[in-house]
């Protein structure tokens, strides 16, 4: 009767049901087959596909992923989007809030082409970082009874009490139809990992009802234990779906004898072939894995990946996992962020973490796809489907306050750029388009006017625009200079026969296309005081810790430390890139684009961070550096500009623009150059 009961609530799903077991009928939307992943349709019979689709987080502009701020009207809109890219699935990280799975249940009733979820379950990180052991007790009972609420939520049978952090309410939206799999876990840290298998050496198999062990590790049989968790409470309800462990590069089992940080980056192992699928247990396993092309380093330098005349370490590395495992492999991440700040370069292919256009962004994607397809994984989900401006990124975060982050934009922060979905600051637009069309300016008074020139200035959550304007301006002709004081009783007063009416921590100079650049304050210089003050990887550059030096510096991010590659032994030196330097064009024609000249003006705009700003919502900026082991904020009432030419003032006034706090930050959505690229290939796509 049970088995009855779920087929009939199967039915008209668009994925049926299929009998496996003559003696105990199980129902299945979705089955392994040896390497293939498998819908079952309407008939019974399993199809074999390639799942394209998206990982969605929790979070809006404003919010924490724990606050579930995403209401039901906003998921059926991203639903409605993200179906008509052409793609079948979305996967979750967490357990939703109610209004999550109501949504879903909603669209799919009406769509055509219903979508298909994964549902992935979390591990608390504080508790990982507190016990170091997944045999924690405390930590233990949280992720299973995690496990066992994600199973309750989609078929709609749970009243769970909402905690901070947590998803909680009362779910009555049955989804499970619709479920083809879970992904348990997080991508796991190699010191946990080894932590636990320190703390339990005799815990090394697990031998349950549907899932057992075979030369298993203790955190290999933990994973075992918690995937019959989840078979188990979903047999309850007569179904079962296909199960994977959530895994990523520092943890796979291959071996990377190039990869210089072996010990954070290759010194774990968490072998999904070790945890086996009893003869109970119909659905099957299969891998899951984020992979990005630009990180791990050994995705640049293990020549196993750099074999040929045109060596692609990405496939070939994704060939590797493929060729290893004995299940279909998903590859659950993969991305490109449309940031103007960057992290990782990929040496051989050139991909980068950042510094990326949107076109580029889809290009990208489309080739990592094609990668994927080319490798024989089961599918590929792009990371990610609205960019979340609370993550932070390893060379921006000591230049933020951490707790402020969801409250503005910053596109120095890859981390923050990987939507497909824009969640761009200003109500309805930018407060200003840098475009080259000046009449969005034509009402603005102007913050000061120098060398017959006028600057006008706005801001929003992600940018200030200024615009400079003068009616004998050439853009071809003219240099223009324009300090910058945004930090109290700092700055240079003077540099190269200028002197400013105010310390400018920041210059900006204009001139041409090609040489447009923003510079800094040699005392003010966060990039020299990570990197040469606190981490001797340079010699320190003039002015560093002398006030009013004169002195401007470029303005850098770093890309990696110095590096030891162990299997060549190369070594490899510390690695920059110029963050100031600003490119030309419209936005509407290239994303990153900095600034856009007109008849008789040009416009700029600038990301908070670039000019020392850790939190605008809040005009908080940085302190003193070179006095501490840290970075601290100072508040500030403002930015103080002034402007100048070649020949231009004696001394450059300067005149304050300032704005009210902020603390929810107004933004509209939009979807980004990369989505019709993709809408289009996917549309090509079986």
């Amino acid at each position: 009767m049970l088995f009855l009961l779920s087929c009939l609530l199967l039915l008209g799903g668009g994925i049926n049901v299929s009998p496996t077991n003559s003696e105990l009928r199980r129902a299945m939307p979705a089955m392994i087959e040896g390497k293939s992943f498998c819908l079952v349709r309407e008939n019974g019979a399993p199809e074999e596909v390639f799942l394209n689709g998206v990982n969605m987080g929790a979070a809006s502009a404003g919010n924490y992923p724990g606050e579930f701020a995403i209401d039901k009207e906003t998921y059926l809109r991203w639903f409605s989007y993200i179906s008509q890219m052409n793609v079948q699935v979305i996967r979750v990280y967490v357990n939703q809030m109610p209004e999550f799975y109501q949504a879903l249940l909603e669209f799919n009733h009406k769509a055509e082409s219903p979508l298909l979820l994964i549902q992935g379950v979390y591990a608390n990180e504080d508790m990982i970082a507190g016990y170091g052991n997944a045999f924690a007790e405390a930590f233990r009972q949280s992720f299973f009874d995690d496990i066992l609420n994600a199973v309750d939520m989609i078929h709609g049978e749970a009243d769970i009490e909402k905690r901070p952090g947590n998803a909680g309410g009362r779910y009555t939206a049955d989804v499970s139809r619709w479920v083809i799999g879970w992904i348990l876990g997080i991508e796991w840290d190699a010191a946990f990992v080894n932590g636990t298998n320190a703390a339990a050496p005799d815990r090394v198999a697990f031998s349950g009802t549907y899932v057992r062990t075979l030369d298993a590790s203790p955190f290999e049989a933990f994973l075992a234990e918690a995937a019959e968790t989840a078979i188990a409470r979903d047999l309850e309800y007569g179904t079962q779906r296909p199960v994977a462990l959530c895994n990523w590069c520092t943890t796979d089992p291959l071996s990377h004898p190039n990869e210089p940080d072996p010990e954070k980056e290759d010194g774990a192992v968490v072998d999904a072939e070790h945890i086996l699928a009893t003869d109970a247990f119909d659905a099957g396993f299969f891998a899951s894995y984020h992979v990005y092309p630009y990180y791990p380093e050994f995705l640049s330098y293990d020549s196993q990946y750099l074999q040929g005349d045109d060596p692609d370490p990405y496939l070939q590395y994704l060939q590797a996992l493929t060729g290893y495992h004995s299940m279909p492999v998903l590859i659950s991440e993969y991305g490109i962020p449309a940031s103007r700040g960057i992290a990782h370069v990929n040496a051989v292919t050139g991909m980068s973490q950042g510094n990326v256009s949107e076109r580029q962004q889809g290009e990208w994607l489309i080739a990592l796809n094609r990668d994927i397809r080319a490798a024989g994984c089961a599918g590929g989900l792009i990371f990610t489907w609205q960019d979340e401006w609370f993550k932070r990124n390893w060379n921006t975060m000591d230049y933020e306050i951490a707790d402020r982050r969801p409250f503005w934009y910053n596109a120095q922060c890859p981390e923050e750029c990987f939507g497909l979905l824009a969640l761009e600051p200003g109500d309805e637009s930018p407060a200003a388009t840098v475009d080259g069309n000046a009449e969005e300016w034509q009402d603005d008074l102007p913050v000061i006017e120098s060398c017959g020139l006028s600057v006008f200035a706005r801001k929003d959550a992600g940018y200030l625009y200024l615009l400079i304007r003068g009616e004998d301006y050439d853009f071809a002709r003219d240099t223009l200079f324009l300090p910058m004081d945004v930090a109290p009783d700092r700055g240079n007063i003077h540099t190269d026969g200028m002197r400013f009416a105010e310390g400018a921590e920041y210059l900006l100079k204009i001139h041409g296309k090609e040489d447009s650049v923003l510079t800094v304050d040699a005392a003010y210089d966060a990039f020299q005081f990570s990197y040469s003050h606190l981490h001797p990887f340079f010699d320190p550059m003039p002015g560093q810790y002398e006030q009013d030096s004169g002195c401007f510096n470029p303005i850098y991010l770093a890309l990696n430390r110095p590096l030891y590659l162990p299997e060549t032994g190369t070594e490899l030196p510390f690695v920059r890139s110029e963050s100031g330097r600003l490119f030309y064009g419209s936005v509407a024609e290239n994303s990153l684009s900095d600034f856009c000249a007109g008849a008789g003006f040009v416009e700029i705009r600038l990301p908070w961070e670039l000019i020392g700003f850790m939190d605008p919502s809040t005009r908080q900026v940085m302190g003193e550096l070179f006095s501490d082991t840290q970075i601290s904020p100072v508040v500030t009432d403002g930015v103080r500009l002034g402007v100048t030419r070649s020949g231009g003032a004696d001394t450059v006034p300067m005149a304050l623009y300032t704005w009210e706090s902020w603390e929810m930050p107004e933004y509209h959505e939009r979807l980004k150059e990369s989505y019709g690229l993709l809408q289009n290939y996917f549309s090509g796509q079986p």
